[in-house]
């Protein structure tokens, strides 16, 4: 478990947003280790953890890229029914508020990365740790 920085990049909901700024982090050499996209019509956001935030930061701006950082709660949670309800109940019982979340896993995998925007990232760490 680890506090981490997450980017969220805005977006027009059109063909070859995502693409076009997957393609600038790749030439870059920056690897992205979980996304999650949002839509609202028009727009929508995409929120990432890459392995290197600073210079995908410096990328962005480079392009022109609006973004920003925050820090999340990043979690390896055992992929079995009752996982994720054990961590939310935990959290919630220490007044924790879980404000979004996503996850990934591999059919068959035993664990699953969850990524958590909660209302203390810090408490949370040291609560699950």
């Amino acid at each position: 478990m680890a506090v981490q920085r997450q980017l969220t990049v805005g977006w027009q909901n059109r063909p070859g947003e995502l693409a076009n700024f997957c393609e600038a982090l790749a030439e870059s050499s920056i690897n992205i280790i979980a996304l999650a996209t949002a839509e609202a019509g028009e727009y929508g956001a995409v929120r990432l953890l890459v392995d290197d935030v600073t210079r995908a930061r410096e990328v962005f701006r480079e392009r022109g890229v609006a973004h920003t950082s925050i820090e999340v709660l990043v979690i390896e949670l055992g992929n079995h029914p009752g996982s994720l309800a054990q961590i939310a109940r935990t959290l919630s019982d220490a007044k924790i508020n879980i404000e979004y979340f996503y996850a990934s896993t591999s059919p068959g995998a035993e664990t699953v990365v969850g990524v958590f925007k909660v209302s203390d990232a810090y408490a949370a760490d040291e609560l699950l740790g």
